[in-house]
């Protein structure tokens, strides 16, 4: 994945971050605001009750609660609770329940506290209680501080469950934009080589047509290069869906890299190169055969670029495996390379580099690898020990 995918899949996460964290905040303020308004009604409607129950139930200001404070009047007077506030009793509300008969309840703020006020007439006489808010008061800015600093941790709780989410949510984006990207790129390579050689081969076709030579040959390897592209793009789909995988049959290495050296030896010619191949006896392997000749044909199309004047291409067994080996007579592979030679991307050449003059992505080998270790098999590179040039091994298990 490329610098601007990854800042792209960055913004995204950001954006769901916050977007997911403001929904978390949004709904924890409104069960904050729903428990408040809930815990405030509560409380409201317990301190009526308690004033309900006094002016219904008490005799005296003596029998009162502390925080209650009553007034008593009656035939013989008016009683009051001791200490009562000044601006205690309420006049007006005794007055009223005196002249109505019907009871009276409200809110009175004196000496800068709030008190909730009940009057009524009871058993002839009035009574008036009345309770200071302040301690109710007081609760509810506990409760507003508790669900303050309990939003505050909720919030930072959101923040990181949301970020947490968010990355969640894009990784399987973000593996699916690598694993399209990686697939249009090896599609590309892949077609790469093959349609090189078609078109050399027609080429090639084309000049013997005018020069008025036998093309009996040529068109039939014209034929067999096309049926190996239209085989290497269903190999290349079924590789694609990770939930098929490439059916495996019996071939014959030995057939399999001559017909790949016979696809070649157009581009070979082109760049004034000698392509053999040297295959002494049959060697057979279950293999997707698309897959397999790709990667002998990337091993040789690398080999084409790096040799100075021959590419060998050799078919034996060693123990339980069938050998491919590929080797030219170019420079040989540099110290800093040799490490690195399989990974994708690693090509370290100019876009001029090597006679074929072509623009190299690292890609090539790289597959080979991937076909190898798909077989349960494994290609190694090393310089040659008879002369100068590279040496490719490609491994596969026998069929048994």
């Amino acid at each position: 994945m490329n610098a601007a995918d990854e800042q792209q899949l960055r913004q995204t996460a950001r954006r769901l971050a916050l977007q997911a964290g403001g929904l978390i905040v949004l709904c924890l303020l409104l069960v904050a605001m729903v428990q408040w308004a809930l815990v405030e009604r509560s409380a409201v409607s317990s301190a009526r009750a308690r004033l309900a129950d006094a002016t219904a139930s008490l005799d005296r200001p003596e029998e009162a609660p502390r925080d209650v404070l009553m007034t008593i009047v009656d035939e013989t007077g008016e009683q009051s609770s001791v200490q009562l506030p000044e601006g205690f009793p309420v006049r007006d509300d005794l007055a009223e329940v005196e002249r109505t008969g019907q009871p009276v309840e409200r809110s009175v703020s004196i000496t800068e506290h709030e008190y909730l006020v009940r009057t009524e007439r009871v058993d002839g006489r009035i009574v008036q209680a009345a309770l200071d808010r302040q301690p109710i008061e007081d609760e509810s800015r506990r409760l507003i501080a508790g669900l303050a600093w309990a939003g505050l941790f909720g919030v930072l709780l959101a923040a990181l469950a949301a970020a947490w989410l968010a990355r969640r949510a894009v990784a399987p984006m973000a593996r699916t934009i690598a694993l399209q990207r990686r697939f249009v790129a090896d599609a590309s390579h892949e077609l790469r080589t093959p349609l090189t050689l078609l078109s050399t081969r027609a080429q090639m076709l084309a000049r013997h047509a005018a020069r008025g030579d036998d093309i009996g040959s040529e068109i039939e390897g014209v034929v067999l290069d096309a049926r190996n592209l239209g085989e290497l793009l269903d190999e290349l789909l079924v590789a694609a869906d990770t939930r098929d995988e490439a059916p495996r049959e019996n071939f014959d290495l030995a057939v399999m890299a001559a017909g790949v050296v016979a696809s070649a030896a157009a581009e070979a010619d082109a760049l004034g190169l000698e392509l053999a191949v040297d295959a002494a006896e049959p060697v057979h392997v279950a293999v997707s055969g698309a897959a397999v000749r790709r990667a002998l044909l990337a091993l040789v199309d690398n080999a084409l670029d790096h040799a100075s004047t021959t590419v060998l291409v050799r078919v034996t067994k060693a123990g339980r495996h069938a050998v491919i080996e590929v080797l030219d007579d170019g420079a040989g592979l540099r110290p800093d390379v040799l490490p690195h030679v399989f990974d994708r991307f690693a090509s370290r050449r100019d876009e001029s580099s090597g006679p074929s003059q072509r623009r190299h992505y690292g890609l090539g080998l790289a597959l080979v690898a991937d076909v190898a270790a798909n077989h349960g098999g494994r290609v190694t590179a090393d310089n040659r020990d008879d002369g100068p040039g590279s040496r490719f091994v490609l491994e596969l298990p026998l069929h048994r």
